[in-house]
């Protein structure tokens, strides 16, 4: 891995969060695989964690329109992205990114904080995500803000 491929990672995790907060959920998709698996986990401490906790989609289209439904209900939503790790696999590259997202319906907000761990392939298309691990380790506020309950 060299610079220039260290430069297009750092270019397919931002532009899905500029997608994600732009509302932009049909972009979401171009930083997948086609096979592309996207899992959470929760910290077993933070209330209704099984609610968000699993494979939520499989594919890249899928997976643009499950956090589309999930995101799409809410009103305005901000990601910061920390620290990030680059390890070479046997296939790719692993990235371990901290991140820390706001998220805002009317009055309510839910904030969480974690790591996105991607396993990413070069594709004919450039680097794409083969599997996207989002770890929560954190939150504060209302969860009905994104779960609509």
């Amino acid at each position: 891995m060299d610079t220039h491929d260290e430069a297009e990672i750092k270019s397919v995790i931002l532009d899905y969060v500029e997608a994600l907060d732009g509302r932009d959920f049909d972009r979401i998709a171009s930083v997948f695989t086609d096979t592309a698996e996207l899992e959470n986990t929760f910290e077993a401490y933070i209330p209704g964690a099984d609610a968000f906790t699993g494979v939520l989609a499989r594919g890249a289209h899928a997976i643009a329109e499950s956090v589309g439904g999930l995101m799409g209900r809410i009103d305005a939503t901000q990601h910061f992205l920390g620290a990030m790790w680059f390890d070479l696999t046997d296939d790719g590259v692993r990235t371990r990114t901290q991140v820390i997202a706001h998220h805002h319906r009317g009055g309510g907000h839910y904030h969480t904080g974690g790591t996105y761990t991607d396993y990413f392939v070069r594709t004919k298309d450039g680097w794409r995500i083969r599997r996207r691990e989002l770890h929560t380790v954190w939150t504060t506020g209302d969860a009905s803000v994104v779960s609509g309950a």
